[in-house]
């Protein structure tokens, strides 16, 4: 409908508020038609997007396109039917204001741009084939590569410069963009060795005494990794530092299958004597170290028959009885993973007596199970060890004054 016929008809001839009056009259207009797509945009296309895919078996599309996403959607529509539709106006600050649409027009699509990466970014972290890879790192570098587009945009528009021009004006800012973006560059060299080497993954528990971290990875970005500690914490590394300093990765233990358990006991050394004859047979008496002390005695009474001399025999101690009955108890202990190593073996001796060290894999890798196999062990341990007639070396703080 054109305004201006109108008024004519209504007797207005002035042509200078014939001008202003259309102006407005399309200013209102387009502005009505821009505010509707606005709500169209942000209110109605969610729920249209949402129920199309709830109808499908794919949930890509669900993360993809979040509220953020037609948010950022919606601020991009209403500019672009402003620059359009108010191309008819003759208007001396038309110019001003077509800049600052354009502008709005640039900076509304970087914003939908990074919005759609976040999209890709969620998608790629619950595929469970590829939630292993950063890629966070990947979308991080296009987001910055395109807000310095952006800026780019943004002068040219301001300046009426060409981008060419400012493209080679900036070398001589080098020096200084690369002081801005010096982690940013860091980082992204990192997080492309931390990926082709396959050192870190999302879910990862690592230990980087260093920065303090003890925990799992929960996020990995462009300059930082987050760790979320044991105790709720969360510690940020820069990423480049996982490249630069050494951190212990403990996903092979969990990829593994067993945990281990790597703990001594110190006997007290006075406590080690040959077995008698009654504890021969007591020992022999059970069932785990039946077989055991059948077969010993029979070759250690093949090997004395020989011997004159008592000091020439050999004999079954009790420390070594107890090493094989804890080879066997921990063999029938369904909590230990049996096909990894395991054995019961001595350490070098010192002023705390014998260490009688444990080394096996526990089946169950979660901390609390892990934790409780590992006491259960050592509680039997402690409690059969005087049935061997053996002690546990424990200092009590008395000295000698001779």
């Amino acid at each position: 409908m054109d305004i201006s016929k109108l008024l004519m008809r209504m007797g207005v001839e002035n042509e200078v508020v014939l001008e202003l009056v259309s102006a407005v009259f399309t200013m209102l207009i387009v502005g009505l038609v821009g505010w509707i797509a606005y709500i169209v945009a942000k209110k109605l296309l969610p729920r249209l997007v949402k129920r199309i895919a709830g109808a499908t078996r794919n949930q890509w599309d669900e993360w993809l396109l979040d509220q953020k996403f037609f948010n950022r959607l919606a601020w991009l529509i209403p500019p672009m039917i402003f620059r359009i539709g108010l191309t008819p106006i003759q208007w001396e600050h038309m110019a001003s204001v077509n800049k600052v649409l354009d502008i709005w027009i640039v900076v509304a699509i970087a914003m939908l741009l990074s919005s759609f990466m976040d999209g890709i970014n969620r998608v790629y972290e619950k595929t469970a084939s590829v939630k292993d890879k950063p890629v966070k790192i990947i979308t991080q570098v296009i987001a910055v590569v395109v807000w310095c587009a952006v800026a780019l945009i943004v002068i040219s528009i301001l300046t009426k410069a060409s981008i060419t021009v400012l493209l080679g004006g900036m070398t001589a800012f080098a020096a200084v963009l690369m002081l801005v973006f010096q982690d940013s560059i860091l980082g992204f060299v990192a997080g492309i060795q931390l990926s082709s080497n396959n050192m870190v993954r999302l879910g990862d528990w690592i230990v980087m005494p260093g920065r303090g971290a003890d925990g799992e990875v929960t996020e990995i970005g462009l300059t930082t990794v987050k760790v979320q500690n044991w105790d709720k914490t969360i510690t940020t590394i820069p990423t480049h530092k996982l490249v630069s300093e050494s951190f212990t990765n403990w996903r092979g233990m969990e990829e593994s299958g067993g945990r281990r358990i790597k703990r001594s006991i110190n006997i007290d050394i006075s406590s080690i004597h040959y077995l008698s004859e009654t504890q021969l047979e007591e020992l022999a008496a059970s069932e785990l170290l039946h077989d055991y002390m059948v077969q010993k005695i029979a070759e250690l009474r093949a090997y004395n028959a020989d011997m004159s001399s008592g000091l020439d025999e050999r004999r079954l101690t009790n420390i070594g009885a107890f090493r094989e009955y804890l080879e066997n108890w921990i063999g029938r202990n369904p909590n230990i993973n049996m096909e990894m190593t395991h054995m019961v073996r001595q350490l070098q001796p010192g002023p705390t007596g014998l260490p009688l060290e444990i080394y096996c894999f526990s089946a169950r890798q979660k901390w609390i199970d892990y934790e409780n196999v590992q006491s259960d062990i050592f509680d039997h341990v402690y409690a059969v060890m005087p049935l061997f007639g053996l002690r546990a070396y424990q200092y009590d703080g008395v000295i000698s004054k001779e």
